[in-house]
């Protein structure tokens, strides 16, 4: 996938539905995250093999997901239709790349062609037209949630792909970073919420600590991506891929809990 230019910074409103503490303690270093994005095909690649059955389904998706000539990302970026097709692919992606629940595909493939058109059509303009503005984005959710076996994770899957500058894919992976802040991960609406808003606030810190023309630029989609990639490398004991030669400390920043 081609470097992306550079985003401009997102904000979000004031709302009582995206209202977040500030990012939790301890957070990955920029540094840290920059290598773990590097990792992100082996860490995928490490997943992949986990599922005995189908070892490449999940690299193969991946590629898919995020083909810019071909593959869903760029159907999105023209504004084709979505079809079930392209939804119970990306039903595949997210249950291999987290929890296996193969009752979602029933689900998934039950619903009518007309009514996975018109949710994810109203939902991706919904995103596209809310611009930087994340509350405004967040509306997308019940519209997305509207097909059967479409949850508020689902829907972000689909939902990153039209604003990684502002909505991240919510995998467990990401989400076990903010759970000193947020608690336990929750496939709701109003978790999805506050965990946008957690990973726009850390993206807004990261870009803002980026010094220099070769400096990672940050969105919620390849940060989701680095955490991911930091959790599957750790699981599979290979956390020194992430090593360098810096002192440890220097692989957190620290936060003030407020």
């Amino acid at each position: 996938m081609p470097p992306r230019k550079k985003q401009k910074t997102a904000s979000a409103s004031s709302s009582k539905a995206t209202a977040v503490s500030e990012p939790s303690t301890d957070f990955p270093s920029a540094a840290l995250l920059t290598r773990a994005l590097e990792q992100y095909p082996h860490a995928l690649s490490l997943r992949s093999k986990e599922h005995t059955k189908a070892p490449n389904q999940l690299t193969d998706l991946d590629t898919w997901l995020t083909d810019t000539e071909n593959g869903l990302l760029s159907k999105i970026a023209s504004s084709q239709p979505v079809s079930k097709n392209d939804m119970t692919s990306l039903m595949k992606w997210k249950l291999s790349r987290g929890k296996s629940r193969p009752t979602l595909l029933g689900l998934v493939a039950a619903n009518p062609e007309s009514l996975i058109l018109k949710a994810t059509s109203t939902s991706l303009k919904a995103v596209r037209e809310a611009n930087l503005d994340l509350d405004r984005a967040l509306l997308a959710l019940p519209d997305a949630c509207k097909m059967k076996g479409i949850g508020a994770a689902t829907a972000s899957a689909l939902l990153t792909l039209q604003a990684p500058h502002l909505l991240p894919f919510m995998s467990d992976e990401a989400a076990s970073f903010f759970s000193r802040t947020l608690g336990a991960i929750k496939y709701t609406d109003p978790f999805y919420k506050k965990f946008a808003a957690a990973m726009v606030a850390e993206v807004q810190q990261l870009n803002a600590e980026s010094s220099g023309p070769d400096s990672q630029v940050w969105d919620s989609m390849n940060l989701e991506r680095a955490l991911f990639a930091i959790c599957i490398l750790k699981k599979h004991g290979q956390g020194e891929l992430l090593d360098d030669d810096a002192p440890s400390d220097s692989l957190k920043r620290k936060r003030d809990e407020s």
